[in-house]
């Protein structure tokens, strides 16, 4: 498939990051940033007395809020612990009532917090159901999609779809800062979770850094490890930057998404323990299998 210029588009605010934030991340730190802290405010104000009724209302609100949060986490450690199996339905909005004492108002607060987080979803004159897990990517703390994939117990499954070298052109030569002519290697591959398409990653590789790449299985195995064991080239940090995009006809099929569908699109540049670039990465996500987290 022949990739033309990006087609970017404003990021939307679901997904709670600006559009092409950077971020540079290593393998194996996490984020060190601290929360702000925040006093309280001790000006003492002499007004008038205060209204009893105003104040028993805004407590009983207050306890109305307090016990949503808490059926959401229960509803949320439920569907962890697979009591509440992917595409399981959940009990009735009248059956969470039941279940836990409470107003019917309370029980659909507690629903809009799971499915704004993207864990649950509806079905009109249905109810609702538990979304397929997403691959959660930390943007302060580098680690491969396999890794991920691999640690929430899932089947992984990377399908090439196009392997050739190829010399850097004029559009990847701004991105990865080289010269025109220099060799690539160019893979196309789409990952399956559970035999689902997730992702459509396209990856442009200094030829010169892993001779006879080619020769190996580059569907059955990470590429990470292929550079780690087969070239002693161990990725230390990335730096990612991400947008939304629209689906073309050629990834909604291979995605198996409506064309025009909003996806994530992720741009990476990856260094070795030598801080060496070695490789330029173009991933193409379905919006409702990955969360980003910072």
């Amino acid at each position: 498939m022949k990739k033309g210029a990006p087609h970017h588009a404003p990021f939307f605010d679901t997904l709670d990051y600006p559009t092409k934030e950077c971020y540079n991340v290593r393998k194996g730190q996490a984020g060190q940033g601290k929360m702000p802290l925040i006093l309280a405010d001790k000006t003492v104000q002499t007004a008038a007395r205060p209204d009893k009724k105003k104040n028993e209302a805004q407590i009983s609100n207050m306890k109305k809020i307090y016990l949503d949060v808490l059926i959401a986490d229960d509803i949320r450690t439920g569907i962890e612990q697979n009591k509440y199996p992917e595409n399981s339905k959940l009990p009735s909005e009248k059956e969470l009532c039941e279940m836990y004492h409470v107003q019917k108002m309370t029980i659909r607060s507690s629903l809009q917090i799971l499915k704004d987080e993207g864990r649950i979803y509806s079905k009109n004159k249905s109810g609702y159901y538990v979304q397929k897990q997403r691959i959660v990517k930390n943007l302060r703390y580098f680690r491969s999609t396999t890794s991920l994939v691999e640690s929430m117990g899932k089947e992984n499954e990377s399908l090439l779809l196009e392997f050739r070298k190829i010399p850097c052109d004029k559009r990847i030569s701004q991105r990865m800062k080289l010269n025109i002519g220099t060799d690539l290697y160019c893979l196309e591959r789409l990952r399956k979770v559970d035999n689902a398409p997730v992702s459509l990653e396209w990856s442009y590789i200094i030829a010169e850094y892993f001779p006879g790449l080619e020769n190996f299985d580059l569907s059955g195995r990470s590429l990470y490890r292929i550079y780690e064991d087969e070239y002693q080239v161990n990725i230390d940090r990335a730096e990612m930057q991400i947008s939304v995009v629209y689906a073309d006809a050629e990834e909604a099929r291979l995605l198996e998404v409506e064309e025009g569908e909003a996806l994530i699109r992720e741009e990476g540049r990856t260094y070795d323990y030598t801080n060496r670039f070695v490789e330029y990465t173009e991933t193409f996500m379905r919006i409702d299998r990955f969360q980003f987290i910072k």
